[in-house]
């Protein structure tokens, strides 16, 4: 019943608009009929790029009609104009009164990058990941399940309890793929699940908990006169990483970091990942320079800037998180430093690069639970803007909600072509993230958040109108279908927002 009661609601106030469900000033005029209207036609509207901003004022409106179109810009992107289907410009004003045509229509808000010059961004691409769930019958445990990418190769591996042999990996209809304990795994494009299977063996110990460590290697670090490094010969495993780190004195110019003779980086500082090679000796080398004073000496005029986006985002979504770079020259070896809040740590396994960086190699140390040093090595990114890095980030279910959790970037240091090292700007972004329906983001869903919804449908969006809460079904488009999902969550949680009337939750003020 109350669902019923609730969604009637609504719908009164979708079809007389909810300001008049609170104060009605039209005067009843029984001689005056109303005209005969056409049938409502579609409205869609879309944002490009999709982060860029929202639109509002899509719906079902009869041909003739006038319709409030809004546009609303994301920190760190310009609005340009309006366009139809056909590409054609509609409109270039931000807000602006639209009529109706005949039929379905669609119509664009296009957005451009700006963080201080204007060009449009390489938006990193739609990538879709497949889950891989791993399952084991009694006898052992397995390892290797998460989200992949499609045709990326996964290490699975099974562990035997004492008394049981391996059998194999087997796929939902029962096919076996392996009898390896270790199995190279390549995902497809759909969710799998995969099944260890154990068999009950009394003579057989138990195997290793863990896999076999991976083969060691000697680390070395040398310099030549001029300088110092934070490093002495150690032995490490091959995937570790570290950060190498030279020291400049007075006089001197730092030449760059060379790995078996050859130049790697021109970076005082950067992560290296010890690779399979037997030898790794570094040598960091300097020139006697007596007009030279000590490093760090990068100019303080930048010409570079890195730039961390604002995004929106509900409990148990998967996050695309980009660094913008803004470069008047072309740039090749970079680091820099990020600092994640605990609870929202990307998947480093899923660093995706921009079409415009060729060539990296990357790789990042782990200063503490929150920072980490990345270096890009090998590679080069051309002058413009540019997403250089998406990160994915997988937002956890019992997240505390309301929050604003701030990503920051510092201690950049970027080499240009002609080896000059620099320093760059940078713009610190954040990850706000709210209850799904919660459309004010005051942290509950109650029937407020509905009648907003209502109200954004109407074309009288609020000021603190969260979109991406309000989408409670996570199409592209605000509509009746998620205010009756806000009335579903709010009856779902049974929380105390639900006894409240309708009419006495909003202030007619």
């Amino acid at each position: 019943m109350k669902r019923i009661r609730y969604l009637t609601t609504l719908l009164v106030l979708l079809f007389t608009g909810s300001t008049g469900l609170w104060a009605q000033d039209d005067t009843f005029n029984p001689a005056d009929p109303p005209e005969p209207e056409q049938p409502a036609m579609r409205l869609d509207l879309r944002v490009t790029p999709s982060e860029a901003g929202s639109a509002s004022g899509s719906g079902r409106y009869a041909p003739g009609k006038n319709v409030s179109l809004n546009a609303y810009a994301n920190e760190g992107f310009r609005f340009l104009r309006w366009t139809n289907a056909s590409g054609e410009t509609v409109s270039t004003a931000q807000n602006f009164t639209y009529t109706k045509q005949e039929g379905h229509e669609q119509l664009t808000a296009n957005f451009v990058f700006d963080p201080d010059a204007p060009a449009d961004p390489a938006e990193p691409k739609t990538i879709m990941y497949f889950k891989l769930a791993l399952t084991a019958t009694e006898g052992g445990s397995v390892s290797g399940g998460g989200s992949y990418l499609a045709d990326k190769q996964v290490t699975l591996r099974a562990y035997c309890d004492a008394g049981f042999d391996f059998d194999g990996w087997y796929d939902p209809d029962g096919n076996k793929l392996s009898s390896s304990t270790t199995f190279d795994y390549t995902t497809t494009a759909h969710h799998v699940m995969l099944t260890g299977r154990f068999t009950f063996n009394p003579s057989n110990p138990a195997e290793p908990a863990e896999p076999t460590l991976k083969p060691k290697h000697n680390l070395t670090a040398t310099c030549t006169e001029g300088g110092s490094v934070s490093w002495t010969t150690q032995r490490l495993q091959e995937g570790q990483s570290v950060t190498l780190t030279a020291y400049t004195n007075d006089g001197y110019t730092f030449l760059g970091w060379y790995l078996n003779g050859e130049l790697y980086t021109k970076l005082t500082q950067f992560s290296y990942t010890v690779t399979t090679e037997a030898v790794q000796d570094f040598e960091a080398r300097w020139e006697f320079n007596p007009g030279s004073p000590s490093e760090p000496g990068m100019p303080t005029t930048t010409k570079h800037a890195f730039f961390l986006m604002n995004k929106v985002t509900k409990p148990g979504a998967t996050v695309k998180f980009p660094i913008y770079l803004s470069s008047i020259k072309t740039l090749t070896d970079m680091t820099f430093q990020l600092e994640f809040p605990e609870v929202l740590t990307p998947d480093f396994s899923q660093v995706e690069m921009s079409e415009k960086a060729v060539g990296y190699s990357v790789s990042y140390t782990k200063m503490d639970a929150t920072n980490y040093v990345f270096t890009l090595t090998g590679g080069s990114v051309p002058a413009g803007n540019a997403a250089l890095l998406v990160f994915t980030i997988n937002v956890a279910e019992d997240i505390e909600t309301a929050q604003n959790y701030q990503v920051k970037i510092n201690q950049v240091s970027v080499t240009e072509e002609d080896e000059t090292v620099v320093t760059a700007s940078t713009r610190n972004g954040r990850l706000s993230v709210y209850k799904n329906g919660d459309s004010n983001g005051d942290d509950e869903v109650s029937i407020i958040d509905a009648v907003m919804v209502v109200d954004c449908i109407l074309g009288s969006r609020a000021d603190n109108f969260i979109e991406v809460a309000a989408n409670t079904n996570d199409d592209e488009n605000i509509s009746i279908i998620d205010a009756v999902g806000v009335v579903d969550i709010i009856l779902d949680d049974g929380s105390t927002a639900t006894q409240q009337s309708p009419v006495k939750a909003v202030d007619p003020d």
